[in-house]
């Protein structure tokens, strides 16, 4: 909308219909020029910018000013005025048949739909009325003191020049329904009364204020600013003009009468000032005026006056007085454009902007800071309640791999939880320094990991500076041991799980409870130390296992072990979960479930969890604005296909007999995208969605696809799985800009094992052609995180378990800076050969693929044969 072209003060008519059939009783009007003109007999043309005849409806009105509900989303003050005589339907146009502000409604409708979801609001809500010229709030409860009416209020003038009311009150609102109760608290309110004219009349003027805060995110992710935008709506039903001849008021409603036209030849002079441009606008010579100044003037406001004509001709002077001060409203000149509120915002005390609380109440997960002494802000996730005196806390480290952090331990936490309902123990889950989303250097947990586990503890348990059980993995796993050597009596239980084990003679000294949990097929950490673990902490829940052979055996079964142990050695087994959700004073909320669930820069994000906060997001969506919190984001409007198009879409789909891929006959082996509706071939079915992440294959669509392992396993690989195994790499690289002015990015190079991981090590050589300058990278995930200023090579080694004896694969590969994360899949095809390879002499030590060599006829099917022959 222009608002350079938009006068301060839009003017419609709106006729009521008449049930009388008799010509004579009604006036001749005549509406021309698409709906702009109206024509009485003996009267000039008044032009108006809309004028609705006596068969229009409310839908005609909305649409009408549609554009003008849109004006306070982006900071604008819009005002929407009903004006005319009692009886004329100033009410049933403002409020609706059922008095539910059905304009409201249509603006939360907009809201609803908006087409950013990193666009999200807030809205407040007061009602007022004007009666018998002061002004009182309709949402306040009653005063039995006064006779169940409120006492008046005062306005107040601000610095920037806005009209408000002291002490009225605002009310947050986050739902449709919500909205419509208020307004229904507040009629049941505002005075009305019967006279001879009109069986319930208003005697107040009512003004429905609603503030809209508009915030919008900036495009970057890990970027905290916002721009927020606040908009002012303002809904005025004003009382009606009265002839008290006619309308044969008396006692109270005599005097409201007089009072309603008071106020009412107040707004004409006021508009009579604005029309001829006078210096003196007498805003404060009435309380109605004085609270409408922001609305009418010609800088601040844009401004709709609905005014209410009657079609009878025992109205026409009423009808004439209306056309006339409308008609002088229409006249009133623009002096300047509005502007809209807005300004630039770091969010950090609303931690919760655009997060939810947990739907699993009695998980209770979060994220907070730990303000330590030494290190700074360490963020974690927390979940169930915290005991206010029995502290059962379960304090988790992950290990040190490059993308580490508290997320490992999310499944894991959801496992407990779920397995104890109500749960006595609450889990703080770290990132440590440098890992995940906390600053400070990564060797701390290396270097000095009692007195940062030490201090962590005393933070969140400040009382007893002890946590009931200490767990980690990998090298979070060396730190707990370290931890305990030096600080023995910082945990009452003990758990790791796959660990490093330095000079397990030390651990001598740990009496506490523990769980050991080793893979025999982990070579990086060799179950042989373990079985000493095992010989130097008497107090032990020993378990090895076969990640090759039982895969998800610590999923399945680590959280059960650890419960286990708890129950065999607790000695306070009949205390109870307390419901306090009370944090240490050192301890800040950082976010909600969102929060929890989502990954950072430095995290992989783990499928559960993303499965997780897809499901969870979706749900708030679909519930439209219905949650407890104050901000809410707002969803993409859902294109909802119609039968006949269904219909149409389903004759083309069942005639289709060629692969929208390769255009080769689909044969009776095909499948049908649920998603974008392609169809495949057996072939391209297999090479490209198995191979490519699940999207769709063809170039202009990339759908991500929805299709689950079981329809998958109907179509194999197109090589024969009998005669080899079948391995799938996944590698690339993200990018992201680090300076704009000096082209300098961030490049994360990785390599992954989308099926079973048998990788033993990876190295990362950006100088292929120089000895021992690859990084070596042992714990998955496989990365290499470097800034450089332009793209470069970096080749992939990647070496196997050592006990299949295949030999090395090298990829060459050039990192990407084109898109903002660069991926590709590689089949590797390994000959069965029983479980070990037989190396011939002479034989390379090494099988390169070069990616710049590959099939750009198949881009999708990309492979190569392991073996030394």
């Amino acid at each position: 909308m222009n608002l350079n072209n938009l006068s301060p003060i839009q003017v419609f008519v709106r006729i009521k219909p008449s049930s009388s059939n008799d010509e004579d009783e009604l006036v001749p009007f005549k509406i021309s020029n698409h709906n702009t003109v109206l024509t009485l007999s003996n009267s000039h043309r008044l032009s108006f910018d809309n004028i609705f005849s006596p068969e229009s409806t409310q839908y005609d009105i909305f649409e009408s000013i549609t554009p003008l509900l849109h004006l306070p989303l982006h900071g604008y003050s819009s005002t929407i005025f009903a004006y005319g005589q009692t009886n004329s339907g100033k009410t049933y146009t403002m409020l609706g048949p059922n008095e539910q502000a059905d304009i409201c409604l249509l603006l939360y409708t907009n809201l609803l739909t908006s087409s950013s979801s990193s666009i999200q609001y807030q809205i407040r809500v007061s009602y007022l009325e004007v009666y018998n010229g002061r002004v009182y709030d309709l949402l306040k409860k009653s005063d039995q003191k006064s006779n169940n009416k409120l006492h008046s209020l005062s306005i107040r003038e601000d610095g920037q020049g806005n009209i408000n009311v002291a002490d009225a009150v605002e009310i947050p609102v986050h739902s449709s329904l919500e909205l419509e109760n208020i307004l229904i608290q507040g009629n049941q309110r505002r005075a009305t009364a019967s006279t001879y004219m009109n069986s319930s009349s208003s005697r107040s003027h009512a003004l429905l204020i609603l503030w809209i805060e508009r915030r919008e995110r900036s495009t970057s992710a890990s970027s905290r600013e916002y721009t927020s935008y606040l908009g002012r709506l303002n809904l005025i039903d004003l009382a009606g003009s009265e002839d008290i001849s006619r309308s044969k008021a008396e006692g109270d409603r005599f005097r409201e009468a007089v009072n309603i036209n008071t106020d009412l030849l107040q707004l004409r002079r006021v508009l009579d000032a604005l029309s001829t441009s006078s210096p003196h606008i007498p805003y404060r010579d009435s309380t109605l005026t004085r609270l409408l100044q922001s609305s009418l003037t010609t800088m601040q406001s844009i401004t709709i006056l609905i005014s209410h004509i009657s079609s009878m001709n025992i109205d026409l002077y009423e009808t004439l007085s209306t056309l006339k001060y409308s008609q002088i409203a229409k006249c009133v000149q623009r002096t300047s454009i509005p502007v809209p509120k807005l300004c630039k915002n770091i969010d950090t005390s609303d931690v919760m902007f655009g997060d939810y609380n947990d739907p699993v109440q009695y998980f209770h997960r979060r994220t907070v800071y730990i303000h330590t002494p030494s290190y700074g802000k360490i963020f974690a996730r927390i979940a169930g309640h915290r005991p206010e005196e029995q502290q059962k806390c379960i304090l988790l480290i992950h290990g040190s791999g490059p993308e580490n952090s508290s997320m490992y331990w999310n499944d894991f936490v959801r496992r407990l939880l779920s397995a104890t309902s109500p749960s006595p123990y609450y889990f703080v889950a770290v990132d440590c320094p440098g890992y995940g989303r906390s600053e400070g250097n990564k060797e701390t947990i290396r270097s000095y990991p009692g007195d940062f586990i030490q201090e962590i503890i005393s933070c969140i348990s400040p009382i007893t500076h002890q946590v009931y059980c200490l767990v980690g993995s990998s090298q979070g796993a060396a730190a707990v041991f370290n931890a305990l050597v030096d600080k023995p009596n910082i945990s009452l239980f003990l758990a790791v799980q796959d660990p490093v084990s330095h000079d397990p003679q030390r651990f001598v000294s740990i009496k506490q409870p523990a769980l050991l949990m080793y893979d025999v097929d982990d070579a990086g950490h060799p179950v042989s130390v373990g079985r000493l673990v095992r010989k130097y902490i008497p107090t032990n829940h020993y378990y090895e296992f076969s990640s090759l052979k039982e895969s998800h055996w610590l999923e399945d079964n680590a959280h059960l072990k650890l419960l286990q142990l708890f129950n065999d050695y607790d000695t306070n087994k009949g205390a109870t979960a307390s419901s306090s959700t009370s944090l240490p004073a050192c301890v800040s909320v950082a976010g909600g479930i969102v929060s929890y669930l989502s990954s950072y820069d430095r995290e992989p994000f783990y499928e559960y969890s993303r499965r997780e906060l897809e499901s969870i997001l979706s749900t708030y969506e679909n519930q439209s604005v219905q949650n407890d919190d104050l901000f809410v984001e707002k969803s993409e409007p859902e294109q909802i296909e119609d039968e006949e198009s269904k219909a149409q879409r389903l004759a083309r789909e069942l005639v289709q007999t060629h692969c929208d891929l390769c255009g080769q006959d689909v044969g009776n082996n095909n499948i049908r995208l649920s998603d974008c509706r392609h169809l495949l071939c057996y072939s391209c079915c297999c090479e490209t969605i198995k191979l490519n992440s699940y999207e769709c294959p063809l170039a202009d669509c990339a759908t991500r696809l929805s299709i689950s392992s079981s329809q998958l396993s109907s179509y194999p690989l197109p090589f024969s799985s009998a005669n080899e195994k079948h391995i799938i790499i996944q590698f690339g690289n993200s990018c992201r800009t680090i300076s704009a002015s000096s082209q300098r990015y961030e490049y994360t190079a990785y390599v992954k094992c989308k099926t079973k991981n048998i990788i033993e090590n990876v190295s990362f050589d950006i100088n292929p052609g120089y000895p021992k300058s690859a990084i070596r990278v042992s714990d998955a995930p496989y990365e290499l995180v470097r800034i450089m200023n332009a793209e470069f090579v970096c080749d992939f080694l990647i070496r196997w378990n050592k006990a299949l004896n295949w030999p090395k694969l090298r990829i060459t590969y050039y990192v990407q800076n084109k898109e903002e994360n660069f991926m590709r899949n590689l089949l590797v095809r390994i000959p069965n050969q029983g479980n070990t390879m037989t190396k011939p002499r002479k034989s390379p030590e090494e099988v390169v693929y070069h990616w710049a060599d590959r099939d750009t006829t198949k881009p999708n099917i990309n492979y190569i044969i392991l073996s030394y022959n």
